[in-house]
């Protein structure tokens, strides 16, 4: 049985504009691969490295930064980690390795940190400062940040009331920071 011209074109047509749409669907739903952080310890630079430890039901996952000098290892900043978070998420280093920003919470274990809780820079050579105090790392971009970026939630309470608000900053190793504002 042979097909009428007028019908295979127009299943010809409908063929078309099921491929062409499924492509601009597939388009606009991609996910943004962000660079993940893997368990055990990662060398960032000669000066700096971090270490995803725990997660599993008696341990918290957590993200260890640690400072090298002259082969002494220094834990700097310990937080906790969501397996879900990404790398801009936890940390930012420089492109010459010598300058880290990293989170750093005051748990009742941390390691001998004892330092409050906030967002710090360490610069190898000059320590560790800190820059904000009451920030969060839960923050999620629809965009992959380059590896001296971080993104972070200032956490701020709302004149009389209990509640919080936040507003989501980028910082870069050399110090510029600003409000995060989604494309229009």
């Amino acid at each position: 049985m042979k097909m009428k011209p007028s019908k295979l074109i127009s299943n010809f047509i409908l063929i078309f504009f099921l491929i062409i749409s499924s492509t601009i669907i597939a388009a606009q739903t991609r996910v943004i691969q962000h660079e993940k952080i893997p368990k055990g310890e990662t060398q960032l630079s000669p000066y700096f490295s971090i270490e995803l430890t725990g997660g599993n039901w008696y341990s918290p996952l957590m993200l260890k930064t640690y400072h090298h000098d002259n082969g002494d290892k220094e834990l700097i900043g310990l937080t906790k980690f969501s397996e879900f978070a990404s790398r801009q998420n936890a940390y930012a280093i420089s492109k010459d390795g010598r300058t880290i920003l990293y989170f750093h919470q005051n748990l009742p274990d941390d390691g001998g940190v004892n330092k409050p809780g906030g967002l710090y820079e360490y610069r190898h050579g000059l320590g560790a400062k800190r820059i904000h105090k009451f920030v969060s790392n839960a923050v999620f971009l629809p965009i992959r940040l380059p590896r001296n970026i971080i993104v972070y939630a200032q956490l701020e309470k709302i004149k009389d009331s209990m509640r919080l608000d936040s507003k989501n900053y980028l910082r870069d190793t050399d110090g510029n920071e600003k409000l995060w504002q989604p494309p229009q």
